[in-house]
């Protein structure tokens, strides 16, 4: 696997990779504020060990991610982001992850809200760039053309901004992905609900550039050896995230 590695990589003996900082329980800064964790950090640096090289990350927003990738700034990117055709036209997937998308509510707004059908008339919070910014605006089409009130887009850079519209009353749901949106919902103390029915299911990717095949496919032969060792399972369950595991690590596997 470590003779996939491109030149410039085994050279270094370090892997770049752009990752987020604030998306627990994926990824967050530890009471430090400096160091990364979460599920995403420690299955990259696990990847690492495998391939033998030491992996570096690079803080960078969810929507600079395919270009920075694309323009090499990083080897690879990974920051809960959807194996999506769209996206596939612009980088390679090596998927990790099955995910899907939920809504978090106040409480007093989980007795009205219970999908985005709901949202009509409402206000919902989204990060830029993600499926679920997509979801938010179709959402609001949908309530138009049917002759209801608009659906209030907020969009935010991250989830921080998302989760303060919420808390404060600017939006009345936030659209997010369901593994941080039941992760807040936990640490909120009752204050914010998970509400409905999940829905999308679709696996995370770790972004690679298009142009380098055999990167893509030594990230994808280290997790997959990941999976067989046991040591995939083991950092899932520590971040209370079995339920997304994936059977085998494979490259584009999401929606055609």
């Amino acid at each position: 696997m470590h003779d996939l590695l491109p030149d410039k990589i085994k050279k270094s003996g370090t892997l770049n990779v752009a990752a987020g900082h604030n998306y627990p329980p994926l990824v967050f800064l530890d009471t430090d504020n400096k160091s990364v964790i979460g599920l995403e950090p420690e299955l990259m640096k696990a990847v690492g060990q495998v391939l033998g090289v030491e992996v570096t990350f690079s803080q960078a927003s969810f929507d600079s991610l395919i270009a920075g990738v694309q323009a090499r700034r990083y080897d690879l990117a990974i920051q809960a982001m959807l194996d999506k055709p769209e996206r596939r036209e612009k980088v390679t997937f090596v998927d990790y992850f099955k995910t899907s998308s939920s809504l978090l509510v106040t409480e007093k707004d989980a007795q009205t809200i219970k999908s985005l059908d709901d949202l009509c008339g409402k206000t919902a919070a989204v990060e830029q760039g993600t499926a679920q910014a997509d979801d938010a605006e179709q959402q609001n089409k949908k309530c138009t053309a049917a002759g209801k009130p608009a659906v209030k887009v907020l969009v935010f850079p991250d989830t921080v901004g998302c989760l303060q519209a919420v808390s404060t009353g600017r939006a009345n749901a936030f659209i997010g992905g369901t593994p941080t949106i039941t992760y807040q919902a936990e640490q909120s103390g009752g204050r914010m609900k998970q509400v409905g029915e999940p829905y999308r299911f679709l696996p995370y990717g770790i972004l690679v550039n298009k142009e380098d095949q055999n990167l893509s496919k030594a990230v994808q032969q280290a997790l997959q050896k990941l999976m067989e060792n046991g040591s995939y399972a083991k950092i899932l369950d520590k971040w209370k995230m079995s339920s997304g595991a994936l059977d085998k690590a494979v490259i584009n596997g999401g929606e055609s």
